[in-house]
């Protein structure tokens, strides 16, 4: 590795039990439960794999990357649903059409990002290279597009964000982005013509969304309004009454 990469590693694992930190002082993990995990789970294994890397265990580092590699991509899927249930459970359960919407979009978006990961074909010299720039691209994707059928459907549904969580959606959104960028150029130019350079803007990219993260978890919430009594009440029974003339009509036809 060299030095601009250890010191990639070393910030990165920095701000990462640093935000791990913030999120137990500050009492987020209460709400962001998964989300937390992953960031301790990160600060976990970037010493493991630094030391696995230094003294040449090969073999042993091949396979704690490739098992790290599956454990990252379910927490990642799992802060996604963390943040759709704080987005589309205003109160406390999931809202019919939220649910119904989401898991049709996600549904969609899975097969569409495994077949733009099949049809990825980059001029990579071995097998294990091709497949891995094949399922790094696919589970950025993946993740890039769970994220728009989230908003697209809160959006949709008129549901808000809160601050944290749109500041997690915020830099989440700009690493995925940056990242499913960076897998495609891979694609395009191999592993070999500006391989280096491509990889430090996706590690610049996650590094700067971390500091984002820490800065935004530390600070507190502004307070939200309280929606009066007999808004909310009116609300629910407007839904309530909705979904009934839904299934009414379905029961018609």
């Amino acid at each position: 590795m060299s030095v601009l990469s250890w010191i990639f590693v070393a910030a990165t694992w920095l701000v990462t039990a640093l935000l791990f930190a913030v999120l137990i002082v500050r009492r987020r993990w209460k709400h962001f439960s998964v989300f937390t995990a992953y960031m301790g789970f990160d600060t976990a294994l970037i010493p493991i794999l630094c030391m696995l890397a230094q003294f040449g265990f090969r073999s042993l580092y091949t396979q704690v990357y490739w098992s790290s590699v599956l454990i990252e991509f379910a927490l990642q899927l799992g802060v996604i649903f963390e943040i759709a249930r704080i987005v589309m459970q205003p109160t406390g359960t999931w809202l019919r059409d939220a649910r119904k919407q989401f898991i049709l979009g996600g549904a969609a978006g899975l097969m569409l990002a495994a077949a733009l990961a099949w049809m990825l074909t980059p001029p990579l010299a071995t097998l294990s290279e091709r497949l891995e720039a094949g399922s790094s691209f696919f589970t950025s994707l993946v993740v890039c597009e769970l994220f728009v059928v989230m908003l697209l459907t809160a959006k949709q549904l008129g549901l808000g964000l809160r601050n944290h969580v749109f500041a997690l959606v915020t830099g989440w959104s700009i690493w995925v982005i940056a990242a499913m960028l960076v897998d495609l150029l891979h694609g395009y130019y191999g592993t070999h013509l500006h391989f280096d350079a491509l990889d430090n803007v996706r590690k610049f990219a996650y590094l700067a969304a971390l500091i984002y993260w820490m800065v935004q978890f530390w600070q507190d919430e502004p307070a939200r309004q309280e929606i009066p009594s007999e808004l909310r009440a009116y609300i629910l029974a407007l839904h309530q009454r909705v979904n009934k003339d839904i299934d009414t009509l379905g029961a018609q036809r």
